[in-house]
């Protein structure tokens, strides 16, 4: 990788420590989602670290606005048409739930050498700040935009972005922009995802087995501890390793081990439990359920096996299905269907349809042209496995903040941005909102 120009190196320095001490603002409100209160649709937490922003935003001379208790947006540019079209950049300030994996208090910002810890500094209030101080120092330059350029502020991305539908019924959409809440170069196609459950009805009494199946199960990750509680008093406990449930592969998941145990029990529990290990085992690329799809433009498709439940008298278990551009929901579907037990049923918890976007549009190959610039790096436009914010607004797609190789970091204990990679991304932002909206001399 490029090192940071030196113009914009001295111009950075001389912010630092501010930027710094404004993303611990930030990092410090622990913006988890919580119920729905007073003037805080989605939680304390997010509504504060929302304030937070914008009053930071405010000290720094923006505009800025707020929708609907849950959206905010800072602005630069012309301010004579409010009802102009603008360029938008979406990130969110909503983060997952932390737990006792943590070397580091989780909701500051810790700097050990070259490393940035702290819940959200990847995902995604670090990259979303970056953003914010490139505008900041486009904006004390005096530099002139030939259009407006919009940051907006959400709060529900990782609950299911139930935020910007109410953002947009007060607000019209950008005419283009990008999200930083996935990784570089510019992201053009992202897989489909199919969220399910796969349930047995427990008939026979062998239920009873079983007093409890504890773990924080979360479609988000991949499971690192879980206990198999059995009625005889046995207590079995698995641990392993976690990781984003986009990233099964890198993740030592703790319930497969705990299936196979599972499947020395008598009756339905047994054979569900000896289902669960010879169709879904260890395997994140679902062979044996005979879905391993895969493509040239965006690779193989993923299973992360991220739950197991014994409700209802009925056991079930929970996967995510991220599945390449190429394939549908019905040809998943239907292939799982011919691999069930009798009497098991499939219910969809959640879905999103695979979306691709012309790679060929100009602000893409722009991006594309900027990052490598900048970077060194090849900034061919690629596709991703995950779901990112670019979905929740028309005419976003995604454009950073990881770069090719750092995979895995985001909800997890001791979530980390290098500060460096920090600097460059605040540069790849700084150029390209300049390179796209910049007044020019004709």
């Amino acid at each position: 990788m490029k090192k940071i120009r030196t113009d914009f190196q001295t111009l950075f320095s001389q912010y630092e420590v501010d930027f710094l001490a404004n993303l611990r603002r930030v990092l410090r409100e622990p913006s988890v989602a919580g119920p729905k209160t007073f003037g805080a649709p989605f939680g304390v937490g997010p509504k504060r670290a929302l304030e937070t922003v914008l009053q930071i935003s405010k000290e720094m001379g923006f505009r800025t606005g707020q929708v609907a208790d849950c959206v905010g947006w800072v602005e630069y540019g012309p301010t004579e048409d409010q009802q102009s079209d603008y360029f938008g950049i979406l990130g969110h300030l909503d983060v997952v739930d932390v737990e006792d994996d943590w070397q580091y208090a989780p909701f500051d910002l810790t700097r050990v050498d070259n490393y940035l810890y702290g819940r959200g500094v990847l995902d995604n209030k670090g990259p979303l700040m970056a953003t914010l101080f490139a505008l900041y120092l486009i904006k004390i330059q005096n530099i002139e935009f030939q259009q407006r350029v919009r940051i907006i502020f959400g709060t529900d991305e990782e609950s299911g972005s139930r935020d910007i539908p109410l953002y947009l019924q007060h607000e019209k959409a950008p005419i283009a922009g990008f999200t930083p809440d996935c990784k570089f170069p510019a992201v053009y196609g992202e897989r489909g995802l199919l969220d399910i459950q796969l349930t047995l009805p427990v008939t026979d009494g062998s239920g009873r087995q079983i007093k409890a199946l504890d773990g924080h199960f979360d479609k988000s990750f991949i499971p690192d501890h879980a206990s198999l509680i059995l009625a005889d008093g046995t207590v079995k406990h698995y641990t392993g390793r976690k990781a984003p449930s986009n990233a099964p592969e890198l993740a030592e998941n703790v319930l497969p081990p705990l299936a196979a145990d599972g499947s020395q029990l008598t009756g339905q529990v047994g054979q569900f439990f000896d289902w669960v290990t010879t169709t879904i085992g260890t395997q994140t690329t679902g062979r044996n359920l005979g879905i391993d799809f895969q493509d040239t433009a965006s690779g193989a498709l993923q299973v992360a096996f991220y739950g197991l439940s014994l409700e209802n008298q009925s056991m079930s278990c929970h996967l995510t299905c991220r599945y390449p551009i190429s394939t549908t929901e019905d040809a998943l579907l239907t292939q799982i269907q011919t691999k069930l037990l009798p009497t098991m049923t499939v219910t969809v918890k959640r879905r999103y349809p695979s979306q691709v976007t012309n790679p060929e549009l100009p602000f893409i190959q722009q991006l594309g042209a900027i990052y490598e610039a900048d970077t060194g790096l090849d900034g061919t436009p690629v596709t991703t496995t995950g779901v990112t914010y670019a979905r929740a607004l028309p005419n976003i797609i995604a454009f950073g903040p990881s770069f090719p190789g750092q995979k895995g970091i985001a909800h997890k204990g001791n979530e980390w941005l290098k500060f460096s990679d920090w600097q460059m991304m605040m540069q790849i932002y700084y150029d390209a909102l300049i390179a796209l909206n910049a007044k020019t001399d004709k």
